[in-house]
């Protein structure tokens, strides 16, 4: 009679106790009316009726430090191994482990056996750890507790019916994909989730809460049917981007290889990912959370400085809102076997420390240590007309474009100019040799409907360097040797200077170690290219031995080419070296006062009858008749 009573429309009339309308309305009502106590994070993995699966033991063990779970001293149920030295290991208890950590300074924990409940999760560990794994636990965790609340907006103060997002921010969209359909699989295979699924797409699950069940339930009684059906709690993965983040009201955000963000455009770290999330989280106080889970990438980044911010050092105790691991993968997931780690380790023995040994790298460390010297030499805001009259000699360095890289080239000429140097408080002028860019340019990919088609247009850029031939004395044009045989070879049967430099490891350090001690010893003037400046502050020094290094863009991060910094190192190297450091020419002299020697044998007393010689030793003039006979300039348009 009960149920019979209850099985009314609006109007009063009894409902048909076997239509869909009585059987949702029965179904709902259990489900609205059930009182569920949470359960601990552990027991909603590990339970039957909730997601039913086994952690290994030290996942168990960081869901258990983050939550704020006591941990165990009786259950030897964590495996310590030392990769390669020790492959058996030996299991501890929960408590030895974090006391294992303490000591080795991998944790924040200040008790192993008062671990409190943190915001942030900053955990450190290498590939193929179980980091997608842990995330989808998290995620649906998170969801399970919005629910419990029944009405979680109303809990929160936030307006009725707005959207609360659940997000997993992965590094590039494939592995969004699949983060995306691991939280998936933890859900739709849990059979305490099943009355509260709304729907699902690729990347995207949706969820309702106990009050949206009370609406779907209303709109049914009251129409017949579902007209505006709502599900307010949104699960979601997505590429690291912050326009993606911004906007909507997210409580957790788990970012996945934060250390290797990059967005779609290649021009967004996961700092700027990082800040766009803190705000949104914030309106959930305690409860809102953020997890950078990642392998370690260098010793900079946001990942590192939320690291260091965790850990603290020894004056200030680490940011205990926030609980911070470093795991390798050989303790965070005991299955990998030794034979596979020495099989990584042969493949790419450079990051196996950070990819799967959990180390922060040292080997990779930014290549201008005082980036600030390259703003110092910013002369002017663009490129100016160089005055023909000043009768200076050029060099151009060229570097064409590999598959995805652009076209880039730069000019530049050596003028004598004051070179002002501090010593303390006191200020030291002295005449040198000055750098001066005139050219810096790149082209890009031309864009088509379809990407695979994308090109770069050469003739345009052959014409480009033909006109500066016409209209600078431009005593060498030199080309890295990828892809250049066909322009080098264009250029030489015009009677034009052109020439193949080798890119090895050894010119790579000559050129850019000259570079950085042109910024250093501000002996460079460059004018404000915004793209070619970015590439010179991002560029990375891999060390490769004691006396060896190499200069490259890096492989994530804002920027991740290095076209426009190649040529401007290439091209001032190739400068110095035609008119300061080779026989042909050298400076001399002391107190400021500057002979010129050219050729090795005559003295010169100043820069113009300096230029005069050199020109006549690379045998410029003969160019130029050749560029004038060919139709390349004008008459009186040659400076």
């Amino acid at each position: 009679m009960a149920r019979e009573a209850r099985l009314k429309d609006k109007f009063g009339n009894c409902l048909d106790p076997f239509s869909f309308e009585a059987i949702l309305d029965d179904a709902t009502n259990v489900v609205i009316n059930d009182i569920e106590q949470e359960v601990d994070i552990i027991t909603f993995c590990e339970h039957p009726y909730y997601l039913n699966q086994t952690l290994h033991g030290v996942e168990r063990f960081v869901l258990k430090s983050y939550y704020g779970i006591p941990l165990s001293s009786d259950k030897k149920d964590i495996l310590i191994r030392s990769y390669p030295f020790d492959k058996e290991g030996r299991y501890v208890t929960e408590i030895e482990y974090a006391e294992f950590l303490m000591v080795q300074g991998r944790t924040n924990l200040l008790n192993a056996h008062n671990a409190k409940q943190a915001i942030e999760l900053i955990l450190a560990c290498g590939r193929r750890s179980g980091k997608t794994f842990l995330a989808s636990v998290i995620t649906s965790y998170e969801a399970y507790k919005l629910i419990l609340k029944g009405d979680p907006q109303k809990f929160y103060k936030l307006p009725q019916g707005e959207e609360i997002r659940v997000i997993n921010v992965a590094s590039t969209g494939d592995q969004a994909l699949i983060l995306a359909k691991a939280a998936q699989n933890r859900i739709l295979n849990s059979k305490w989730f099943i009355p509260y699924i709304e729907s699902k797409i690729s990347d995207t699950i949706r969820l309702r809460t106990k009050r949206d069940l009370e609406l779907l339930k209303e709109e049914i009684r009251n129409h017949g049917k579902p007209i505006d059906v709502h599900a307010s709690i949104k699960i979601e993965a997505m590429a690291c981007t912050a326009r993606g983040i911004r906007g909507g009201t997210v409580i957790v955000g788990i970012l996945d290889e934060i250390a290797h963000f990059v967005d779609n455009d290649g021009n967004r770290s996961g700092g700027i990912i990082y800040e766009a999330l803190t705000p949104s989280v914030a309106t959930f106080g305690l409860d809102g959370k953020i997890l950078s889970i990642s392998s370690p990438y260098a010793k900079n980044g946001v990942f590192y400085d939320l690291f260091l911010k965790a850990k603290g050092d020894k004056d200030n105790e680490g940011d205990q809102n926030k609980r911070m691991f470093q795991i390798p993968t050989w303790e965070m997931n005991e299955t990998i076997t030794f034979e596979f780690l020495d099989s990584e380790k042969k493949r790419n023995p450079e990051s196996f420390s950070t990819e799967f040994g959990a180390e922060f790298s040292s080997v990779v460390t930014g290549f201008f240590k005082f980036p600030e010297k390259i703003d110092e030499a910013i002369k002017k805001e663009d490129e100016t007309t160089v005055p023909k009259e000043a009768n200076f000699i050029h060099y151009i360095a060229v570097d064409p474009s590999a598959s995805r890289n652009g076209y880039a080239l730069a000019m530049v000429h050596i003028e004598i100019k004051d070179i002002v140097k501090k010593d303390g408080n006191k200020e030291i002028k002295t005449k040198g040799p000055v750098v001066v860019l005139d050219k810096w340019n790149v082209w890009n990919l031309k864009e088509n409907d379809d990407p695979t088609l994308a090109y770069i247009d050469t003739d345009v850029i052959e014409q480009y360097i033909l006109g500066l031939f016409s209209r600078f004395r431009i005593a060498k044009i030199v080309f890295d040797q990828f892809d250049s045989s066909s322009i080098v070879n264009k250029l030489k049967k015009k009677g034009l200077v052109a020439e193949k430099t080798p890119f090895s490891r050894a010119y790579n350090m000559k050129i850019y170690s000259k570079l950085r001690s042109l910024f250093y010893e501000g002996q460079i003037e460059i004018f404000n290219n915004e793209k070619g400046i970015d590439e010179l502050k991002n560029l990375e020094e891999m060390r490769l031995g004691k006396r060896e290094f190499k200069v490259e863009a890096p492989k994530q991060g804002p920027v991740t080419t290095d076209d426009m910094a190649d040529v401007l190192a290439n091209v001032c190297y190739v400068a110095l070296q035609a008119e300061v450091n080779s026989p042909v020419a050298s400076i001399v002299g002391t107190n400021g006062s500057q002979r010129f020697v050219t050729g090795g044998v005559s003295r010169t007393t100043s820069f113009q009858s300096y230029k005069r010689r050199l020109t006549q030793d690379h045998k410029i003039t003969t160019h130029f008749q050749t560029a004038q006979k060919l139709g390349l300039c004008k008459k009186g348009t040659c400076a």
